[in-house]
């Protein structure tokens, strides 16, 4: 099951770019949510969550924010990682190049509570 809510998300403001998000039924990633800004893989525990993904001209595989989420959580932490994201990140900047500048333990600090 997809977690709900994520299509009504409010954040605290606007993206500095835009996101594209990847869900995936299991390990294979076949949506290929790992190179996505937000990858949601489900697993027998929960879901794990990524971030920070790309597939254009420097690709990059999302890093692992948390895994074992229910629905609700993994909605929640989305929310919190794109409003750190939004608050953070410059303009224009893509949630890879700013994951290069910022990384993934400030971004679970900042994120995880």
């Amino acid at each position: 099951m997809c977690p709900g809510g994520i299509g009504e998300l409010v954040l605290d403001g606007p993206l500095p770019y835009k996101v594209k998000v990847g869900i995936s039924g299991c390990r294979i990633c076949c949506c290929e949510s790992l190179m996505r800004d937000i990858g949601l893989i489900a697993e027998k525990n929960g879901w794990r969550l990524s971030f920070g993904g790309n597939a254009a001209s420097k690709p990059k595989v999302g890093e692992l924010v948390a895994d074992r989420l229910s629905d609700d959580e993994a909605v929640e932490l989305i929310r919190k990682t794109l409003n750190y994201y939004l608050k953070t990140a410059k303009y224009n900047t893509r949630s890879a190049r700013f994951m290069e500048r910022f990384g993934i333990d400030e971004l679970r600090k900042n994120v995880l509570e």
